[in-house]
């Protein structure tokens, strides 16, 4: 089927729905294996129907690579609605189109919904509610770690998706499932074969996995496995456009040793291409050649779901290197791929490339939400200049316009400090690095809460515990504020400071008198809940890397912190400079440095001139 054509759903060829191709037979055929039916078959169908099919519905399938999420949705609407029309949509340009004038009694396909929930402008709930209101089924497919980016939020985009019926298609089969699979086997060779594939399972064997994983671990040579992880990182932060020549080359860079960066990188292409794009079983291949729109024309390359998976997994934590990052945010052609790359650097405290990808953003496609993240930014680093000019830009949005004036009010408070701080007065150092660092919040906070806002005072606290600050805590808790006291004794509980306690509470401190007995020693217990918690987290649960990111913090784990730091983890960047705040042994200059300036692609602290 053609990108963006329509066919009936019993007439639509399975490959071009991004059903993945098989291992090939003893019998040579190219049809689609024996279906093995899944324990969620009939909760999917009653989810497609759950109000008569002529109802509509929003159905997404959640699952990893090469699981059967698209081959089960193709049965379920094959069974359902076989001469219903089948819509693909393109790109979400296409889809919202539809919006004016829905068809009726459609299938719209949204295999690989991130394509469509993260392009400009981004897929809207109006959209697909119009589409169900018209009768039509409107089905979708997204890894778990997907799944939880496109919920974590409160954008329109991310209610969208937490307003789908979801199906969730786990890994493994189930005994039931495997017992469905022994029944079919004796009619299809592939399915006999995938059973026998060890440390594999069937849909994943059925989908050449083993082999797609071998090519990258046992690479013919080292150019192969260099491109194949430069695709693959790309893919982990986020792009989901097909890589050019030009941009792959230039990322390979990073993955090579210093004897084959001496080769000329012309030579580079020819030693990896015909490796990681042969087919490995049937057209399995680990790198895919993507036409660019017309015939005759490369648009680029794309990783196979499956590898990508694989190496997110085996790579999670590693750092993607400088060449890798400056290729992509240089080389990348669409605006959805260079936010996905600024969303990823800002995470990983990258700040340097973030910058780059924001930039562009402005520069190239007058992005005012760009503009207001490049100005923050540029707060943080204390370049008043530079976030004044980006944000007097004549952008039309009332929120670009309102964030223009605070700059220009935090750019006179920071004027009026900065004099005092670098005649060395501690107050006022500790004043403006508390501006660069968060904005200016606390420092609002701080001046209600001096006028008698009570509610102020007590967002200050909730705000100076995130962040770590546990002497200005301290401090106000040796004021009289209740609040504050117990804030500091909850925190003392979270890191088993028993001493810390008792000696507030033989000071009279009711709350930490009332906390003593909740001390106990948890790392065995710790470790458990963050094998959960990382679990969690894998599985799409938008919820579980913020609650890991905070357990390591109460642990005060920097060595793990860093890790999901480098893994993109939400919240991992703010608890990691909260730890180090709530050491009290770094600077406050220091603090900001890190915040606004960040780390080197290899995990190097940056050495910025303080603001």
């Amino acid at each position: 089927m053609e990108t963006g054509g329509v066919f009936r759903v019993d007439e639509a060829p399975p490959r071009d729905l991004g059903i993945h191709s098989a291992i090939p037979g003893d019998e040579g055929d190219d049809d689609l294996p024996v279906y093995v039916p899944r324990d969620f078959d009939f909760r999917l169908r009653n989810a497609l129907g759950v109000n008569g099919v002529d109802r509509g519905a929003f159905v997404v399938m959640v699952g990893g690579s090469s699981t059967g999420k698209t081959r089960s949705l193709y049965e379920a609407v094959y069974e359902l609605v076989p001469t219903w029309a089948l819509v693909q949509p393109a790109d979400a340009a296409e889809l919202l189109f539809l919006k004016g004038a829905p068809p009726r009694r459609s299938v719209v396909w949204l295999d690989e919904l991130q394509r469509y929930l993260g392009a400009e402008p981004p897929l809207s709930s109006e959209c697909v509610r119009a589409l169900i209101r018209a009768g039509n089924l409107v089905v979708g497919t997204l890894w778990p770690d997907q799944y939880a980016t496109w919920t974590a939020g409160h954008d329109d985009v991310h209610r969208l998706v937490k307003a789908a019926t979801v199906i969730p298609v786990p890994d493994d089969l189930t005994d039931q499932e495997e017992q469905e699979a022994e029944a079919v086997a004796g009619r299809d060779s592939r399915i006999r074969r995938a059973l026998k594939t060890r440390d594999t399972g069937l849909t994943q064997a059925l989908a050449g996995g083993p082999a797609l994983v071998m090519c990258w671990e046992q690479p013919v040579n080292p150019y192969v496995k260099a491109i194949i992880t430069a695709a693959a990182d790309a893919h982990r932060l986020g792009v989901q456009s097909p890589l050019t020549e030009s941009l792959l080359v230039e990322a390979m860079a990073g993955y090579l040793q210093g004897r084959q960066r001496v080769r000329s990188p012309g030579e580079w292409l020819p030693e990896a291409l015909p490796h990681a794009t042969r087919p490995q079983f049937g057209e399995v291949s680990a790198l895919t050649p993507a036409d660019g729109g017309r015939p005759g024309r490369l648009a680029g390359y794309t990783v196979a779901d499956y590898l990508a998976q694989h190496l997110r997994r085996v790579r999670r934590v590693e750092t993607v290197p400088h060449e890798a990052w400056q290729a992509l945010v240089t080389r990348l052609s669409r605006s959805t791929d260079l936010w996905h790359v600024a969303e990823s650097a800002l995470a990983r405290l990258r700040c340097r490339y973030a910058e780059g990808a924001l930039r562009r953003l402005v520069d190239e496609f007058r992005d005012s939400r760009a503009a207001s993240r490049l100005a923050d930014l540029f707060v943080r680093q204390g370049r008043f200049a530079d976030a004044v000019a980006v944000l007097d830009a004549e952008w039309s949005d009332e929120q670009t316009r309102s964030q223009l004036v605070r700059t220009r009010e935090l750019r006179r408070r920071v004027d009026a400090i900065r004099p005092r701080a670098i005649a060395g007065d501690h107050a006022a150092r500790e004043r403006l690095a508390d501006i660069l660092l968060d904005g200016g919040e606390c420092d609002d906070l701080r001046l209600r809460a001096q006028r008698g806002d009570r509610p102020a005072a007590e967002r200050l606290v909730d705000l100076l515990v995130a962040r770590g600050c546990v002497r200005e805590i301290r401090k106000r808790a040796e004021l009289g504020d209740l609040y504050a006291a117990e804030a500091l004794c909850d925190l003392y509980v979270a890191w088993g400071e028993r001493d810390l306690l008792e000696a507030r509470a033989q000071a009279g401190d009711t709350a930490a008198q009332l906390r003593l007995s909740k001390v106990h020693p948890r790392q065995g217990s710790a470790e458990t809940e963050l094998a959960e918690l990382r679990a969690a987290a894998d599985d799409g649960h938008p919820e579980a890397g913020p609650q890991l990111c905070a357990l390591l913090f109460e642990l005060r784990d920097e060595a793990r912190l860093k890790a999901e730091l480098n893994a993109g983890t939400a919240g991992a960047a703010d608890r990691l400079v909260a730890l180090y705040m709530a050491g009290e042994s770094t600077t406050p200059e220091r603090l900001v440095q890190l915040r606004g300036f960040g780390l080197h692609a290899d995990g190097r602290n940056v050495q910025a001139i303080h603001p």
